[in-house]
């Protein structure tokens, strides 16, 4: 017996928990009650991101992230001593922010958040293993370095900023190689070990009380300091331009075309985000279109925001042959002129609507992904609404939204270009386009 497909309904609006929030000695609890949610995801967040971190340690917050699972008792004892409780460890750095955490099931929480607890504050820091982390670490900056999109996007700071954008994350190969051991132990001392930070928990806490896992996590540590906002510089040189970073007998380009944005509070999220998903963060969006499906030159080309708390960066890449990389860098900087000059359809708004409201009980439904967006709302110093904020601001766009983001947010006469491929195959044509003057680097280079 057939059946007629049920119609589907109006999808019912999401609404993000509120977390309760608890001061517990010099720090503060955040915990989402999520029934039914066993495997628990705790976080905690400080404010030491890679952009506070001194110019001559540049790289020092990456190299703690990765010693810190040698654990207490050194030599890469964390993980063992983790899995005996089902748990699971996280560390990572980026610009804003320094998180360490553990996802474990209730049942064994306790017993793993005293063990992360001494995982954060007390590790070895042992000698030879900062040594051999930050070996392994130079290793994996130039083994990632060898694919060339990777190349492109971290030659990309010193061409948008001065200071400590101007360095990758993981502090270059020439900055990284001169951290010491005791250089972690400083820093290690002055941050993580010293000060409470923020307690992120999720999931279901039936029978848990948050306020004894901040005392366990937080000790006697003072209240982190609050982080200043200062913009970065630019550097010098002319704008619209270009950086070729030479890789001679190179077939295909790695492409991104940049410029600087307004930081993570300066912006007007759905709308921001929202043209950028229409030029390039969708498989429909406009890049991919034309150098995918229309034109064959690549795979599939992207644009985003990068957003942070200080400043931002918007970018659009895509990886192509090499002899097509000039006409890709034009045809990407024509639909931003498209874009700015005619505006969004009504499918693409639509689109971008739909793909930031329909799946968030999704996006959402593990505890490790709200514990993901709770965290970024303490490093960006967000409400407690924040999710359900711009879920609203998402089901209320209008086409003059996205018309007049693309005109105030995206700016492609400030833009850099960087091409990773076979200069002497690319410095003509690239030249011939008249984007602006042409700069030849070698990777080696780039950091030196």
């Amino acid at each position: 017996m057939s059946q007629n497909r049920p119609d589907l309904g109006t999808p019912a609006s999401y609404t993000f928990p509120r977390p309760e929030r608890t001061t517990v000695g010099g720090g503060t609890v955040v915990a989402v009650h999520v029934p039914g949610q066993y495997l628990v995801s705790v976080r905690l967040v400080h404010p030491y991101g890679g952009a506070v971190e001194p110019l001559d340690a540049m790289g020092v917050g990456a190299l703690t992230s990765e010693v810190l699972e040698d654990g207490p008792d050194g030599n890469s004892s964390l993980a063992p001593a983790l899995e005996r409780h089902g748990a699971e460890w996280v560390s990572r750095i980026n610009w804003d922010g320094f998180i360490t955490g553990v996802d474990v099931p209730v049942g064994r929480l306790g017993e793993a958040v005293r063990l992360f607890a001494d995982a954060v504050r007390r590790p070895a820091l042992d000698h030879d293993d900062i040594v051999r982390r930050r070996d392994q670490l130079l290793e994996r900056f130039w083994l990632e370095a060898a694919t060339s999109s990777t190349l492109a996007m971290r030659s990309l700071g010193a061409q948008l900023f001065t200071g400590r954008y101007a360095t990758p994350l993981a502090g270059g190969p020439v900055r990284l190689a001169d951290i010491t051991p005791e250089t972690v132990a400083s820093y290690h001392a002055d941050t993580l070990a010293s000060t409470a930070g923020t307690l992120v928990v999720v999931g279901d806490l039936s029978g848990v009380d948050p306020v004894e896992l901040g005392k366990t996590v937080f000790g006697d540590t003072v209240p982190a300091p609050a982080r200043v906002i200062d913009t970065p510089a630019p550097p010098p040189g002319e704008l619209p331009r270009v950086l070729i970073v030479d890789r001679p007998g190179s077939v295909q380009s790695a492409l991104v075309i940049a410029h600087r944005a307004p930081s993570r509070s300066q912006v007007d999220l759905p709308r921001a985000e929202g043209v950028g998903e229409v030029l390039g963060g969708m498989f429909t969006s406009r890049l991919n279109m034309e150098l995918r499906e229309r034109l064959g030159y690549t795979y599939g080309a992207g644009a985003r925001f990068d957003l942070r708390r200080d400043s931002g960066v918007f970018f659009m890449s895509a990886q192509v042959e090499a002899d097509t990389t000039a006409h890709s860098i034009t045809s990407s900087l024509e639909q931003v002129a498209r874009l700015r000059e005619g505006g969004v359809t009504a499918e693409e708004l639509s689109a971008v609507r739909d793909s930031n409201t329909v799946g968030l009980p999704v996006a959402y439904s593990t505890a490790r992904s709200m514990a993901g967006a709770l965290v970024d709302m303490v490093v960006h110093d967000l409400p407690d609404d924040h999710v359900d904020t711009v879920r609203a601001g998402y089901e209320r766009l209008t086409k003059e939204d996205l018309d007049s983001a693309a005109v105030e947010y995206l700016h492609p006469e400030e833009a850099v270009v960087v091409v990773v491929g076979d200069a002497g195959r690319l410095l003509s044509p690239l030249t011939d386009t008249g984007v602006g003057p042409v700069e030849v680097r070698t990777p080696d280079e780039l950091w030196a």
